[in-house]
C-alpha cells in the first residue's frame, strides 16, 4: 500500500530528468545555432572589411598611376605601353596598368570588315561571327532596320532590352547584344574601347590585336609582334615620356589589388592629362 506513492515519485523524476535532458538538448541545440549564426556574421564582417581595404587599396593604385604620369622628372614618369607595374601598398599587392585608348579599337568607329577581323581574333567564325558583326551594327546604327544576321527592336522586346541606336557606352554593354556573351566580353574587353574622345587610332601605343584590326599589315605584321614582345617585357618599349605627347589623350588606368587573405577589388579610370597646373588632369570615368 505504501510502495505506490514512492512508485510515483521515482516515475515523475524521471520523466522530470527526461525533460530537464531535453530542454539541455533543445538549448544546447540553439546555442549551437545561434554560434555558427555569430560566427557567420563575425566572417562575413571580415570579408566585407578585407573587401573594403582591398577597394581602398585599388583607389591608391590610381591616384600612384596619375602621380607617376604627372612627374616632373621624364625619367621617373610612368609610360602608358600597357606593361602591369607591380606596387606593395600597406598590405596589398597592386598591379596596374597604364593603356592609351587611342591604342585600342574604337567600338563606337570601327567597319564592318574591322568587326570581322576583331571577332575572329576572339575565336568566333561562321554563323556566329556574322551574327555578333550585323547585331552590333545594328546596335549603334540610328535605325530599326536590321542586317541580314543582325537584331533590332523587335528581337530585344521579347528579352525586355531595348537597343541602343547609338555610341556604346560601356564595354559591359556588348553582353546585351546578340551575339555576345560575358566571356566573349571579357576576351575583347583589353584592346577594345568606347572612350576615344577625339583623335585618330595611334599605332606607337597600340595593344598588339588592335593593330591587326586598325592596319592593313595584321595581326602578323612586324609591328603588332613587336608591341606584343614589348608588352610581355620581352624588349625595351619605346619612350612614351618624353615632351606632352600624353598631353590630351585618354589614358586607362587599371588596377587590381590583392591582400593576403584573397581579397580583391579593381579599378578602371579613364583620365586625360591637360598640361594645365591648376587642373592636371579630368576624369572621364571611374569604374
Amino acid at each position: 500500500m505504501n510502495s505506490w506513492p514512492v512508485t510515483s515519485r521515482a516515475s515523475e523524476g524521471g520523466y522530470a530528468l527526461v525533460a530537464a535532458v531535453a530542454s539541455i538538448a533543445l538549448f544546447a541545440t540553439v546555442a549551437l545555432a545561434v554560434l555558427a549564426s555569430t560566427r557567420a556574421t563575425i566572417g562575413s564582417a571580415v570579408a566585407e572589411v578585407g573587401q573594403a581595404q582591398a577597394a581602398a587599396a585599388a583607389d591608391a593604385g590610381v591616384a600612384m598611376a596619375l602621380k607617376g604620369l604627372l612627374a616632373d622628372d621624364l625619367g621617373g614618369r610612368w609610360s602608358i605601353d600597357g606593361r602591369v607595374r607591380t606596387v606593395d601598398f600597406a598590405a596589398a599587392r597592386l598591379a596596374i596598368r597604364i593603356e592609351d585608348e587611342r591604342g585600342k579599337v574604337p567600338l563606337n568607329l570601327i567597319e564592318p570588315a574591322q568587326i570581322d577581323l576583331l571577332l575572329e581574333q576572339a575565336g568566333l567564325s561562321g554563323a556566329r561571327l556574322a551574327v555578333g558583326r550585323d547585331s552590333l551594327l545594328d546596335w549603334v546604327d540610328g535605325d530599326d532596320d536590321a542586317h541580314p544576321d543582325g537584331a533590332e527592336s523587335l528581337y530585344y522586346a521579347a528579352r525586355g532590352i531595348a537597343p541602343r541606336n547609338g555610341p556604346l557606352e560601356s564595354i559591359d554593354e556588348l553582353a546585351r547584344i546578340r551575339g555576345f556573351d560575358p566571356a566573349l566580353v571579357e576576351r575583347l574587353r583589353g584592346h577594345v574601347s568606347v572612350d576615344w574622345s577625339s583623335g585618330s587610332f595611334d599605332s606607337r601605343f597600340a595593344h598588339p590585336i588592335a593593330i591587326g584590326v586598325m592596319t592593313e599589315g595584321g595581326i602578323d605584321s612586324p609591328q603588332a609582334i613587336q608591341r606584343a614582345r614589348e608588352r610581355a617585357g620581352q624588349r625595351a618599349a619605346i619612350d612614351f615620356t618624353t615632351g606632352d605627347s600624353i598631353v590630351g589623350k585618354p589614358l586607362c588606368i587599371t588596377v587590381d589589388a590583392t591582400l593576403p587573405d584573397g581579397a580583391h577589388a579593381s579599378r578602371r579610370a579613364v583620365v586625360e592629362l591637360t598640361g594645365a597646373a591648376a587642373r592636371p588632369y579630368v576624369i572621364r570615368s571611374y569604374e
